[in-house]
Parts: structure tokens; C-alpha cells; sequence
């Protein structure tokens, strides 16, 4: 539960932080005031976007009933930077009454998947054996490698922007670049490669 432990987590690990606090909330593990003094912190909400920023939200609206009334209303009003950008809207025709607006439906039931931190050595040193079987070996050109990958499907990466995979031609089409130069984004995702095969 401390402010410098979790305020400098990347915005996915801050949800996987969020999913277990609020489980150990449930639980009784962990009290609700500390966990309202994060989560409604300007800092925690930094760099929260698309799908986390939701699944963040949706995690918060799920278990609003461990906060006090006073809390709820807050984390459940346009105060709240998460509630403000991302909760469902009700839409009413321009003679409804604000008031009449129906409630918001529940929140869905949010998965985060966790780290797997009992990876083996062993397990490690197999897939990558594996890998150079299917793509190459490691002492193979770059580009003999390349052309591997690329005729059994089409490279795709995360941009942490939004946590979403993207081709390099998006990658491009974002943030500038070529094929022969692509952006410094596409390069830092290199460790999110996969290939999507259509």
C-alpha cells in the first residue's frame, strides 16, 4: 500500500496492483480509506488509458460498496478523472429529465492476467530452442531470419500508449517514420513482437 511503490508502476501493472488490492479489500485484508486515498490520487490515475483506464474503472465500480457514501459519490462523479472519461453514459432525448436518466449499467467482471514470476530456467532456454527451430538459428542473417517470420504471418507490437498491438504500417502512420527507419515507439516495443497470422 505505499505511495512509492505503486505510483511508479507502468499502467498495467497499476491494474494488476488494483485487481489484488481489491481483492484483498474484499477480504478484509487491506482497509478501504487507504485504498480510496490511492486509487482517487491524480498520480495513480496518470497514463491510464483505453482498455486499462476500464478495466480500472470497472474494478473500482465493482467493488464500490467497500467505500463510505461519501467516497462512492465521489469515485461515481465527474470529480473523478476515471468516472469523468470513461464510465457508460446514459443518452436521453432533449425532453427527458435529467433526473429520470436511468442508473449505469453494473460494470462488467474485469480478468487481468499476472506475471509469472516461477518461470523456469529450463522452460526459458526450451522456448528459446523452439523459437530457433521455427525461425532460424541465432547465427542466421537478420534478414534470412526476417523473412522467416514474416511469410507465416505479419509483425504486430504493443504501443504502450494504449496497450494495444499495432503493424508497423500503423506504427508509421502514428508517429512518423519509414520502412527503412521505423519509430523509435516500434523499436522500444520490440520486446511486444508477435506475429498475427490472417
Amino acid at each position: 500500500m505505499s505511495w512509492e511503490e505503486i505510483f511508479p508502476k507502468k499502467p498495467m501493472d497499476r491494474l494488476r496492483w488494483l485487481f489484488k488490492a481489491c481483492k484483498a479489500a474484499k477480504e478484509g485484508r487491506i482497509k478501504p480509506n487507504p485504498l480510496y486515498n490511492i486509487v482517487a490520487h491524480r498520480r495513480f490515475l496518470e497514463g491510464l488509458k483505453g482498455s486499462i483506464a476500464t478495466d480500472c474503472l470497472n474494478l473500482i465500480r465493482g467493488h464500490i460498496h467497500l467505500f463510505s457514501p461519501k467516497q462512492q459519490k465521489q469515485l461515481q462523479s465527474d470529480n473523478f478523472e476515471l468516472f469523468r472519461k470513461y464510465a457508460p453514459i446514459s443518452v436521453l432525448d432533449s425532453d427527458d429529465d435529467e433526473d429520470a436518466a436511468p442508473p449505469l449499467p453494473p460494470p462488467p467482471e474485469v480478468h487481468v492476467e499476472m506475471k509469472d514470476k516461477k518461470r523456469k530456467k529450463g522452460e526459458a532456454a526450451r522456448k528459446q530452442v523452439e523459437e530457433e527451430e521455427e525461425f532460424g538459428f541465432s547465427d542466421d542473417d537478420t534478414e534470412i531470419k526476417k523473412a522467416r517470420i514474416l511469410a507465416k504471418g505479419i509483425e504486430r507490437r504493443i504501443d504502450p500508449a494504449d496497450g494495444q498491438a499495432y503493424t508497423l504500417e500503423e506504427f508509421i502512420n502514428e508517429y512518423g517514420g519509414s520502412g527503412d527507419k521505423p519509430p523509435v515507439e516500434w523499436d522500444n516495443s520490440r520486446h511486444t513482437s508477435f506475429i498475427y497470422k490472417e
